[in-house]
């Protein structure tokens, strides 16, 4: 089993942050696809404006090099982030996702409940 990190970084502006958000994000790789569950830091007030996350996550399977991600939300708030930072594997490199499209998270209708984004 491989050890995962997801790391968020809150947008710093107003309203980016959330409470009540439940992202899950899966990890599509050169060998394969694996899914986290949801991502929340018992205990802690997460996805705070301009604040980063760490989210670590056992068990996950080995995808090989990661081109693409997906992030789906629940909750009732909604969430703008900056980046989603994906380490796995043996060495942990950081691939790096940033939301250079602006987009918002939310089960709202005029927000987007479910984002891919790829590699270049």
């Amino acid at each position: 089993a491989v050890v995962s990190t997801q790391s968020t970084g809150t947008a710093d502006e107003k309203h980016a942050d959330a409470n009540g958000m439940f992202p899950t994000i899966k990890i599509e790789g050169s060998w394969g696809v694996t899914k986290t569950g949801l991502l929340d830091l018992y205990d802690h007030n997460d996805m705070q404006r301009g604040k980063k996350d760490i989210y670590t996550v056992p068990g996950m399977k080995y995808v090989g090099d990661i081109k693409c991600i997906e992030i789906t939300v629940r909750g009732k708030d909604g969430w703008k982030f900056q980046y989603i930072e994906v380490h796995s594997g043996r060495n942990m490199r950081a691939t790096y996702f940033y939301n250079t499209a602006g987009i918002w998270m939310s089960t709202k209708s005029k927000d987007v409940s479910r984002y891919r984004m790829c590699q270049k």
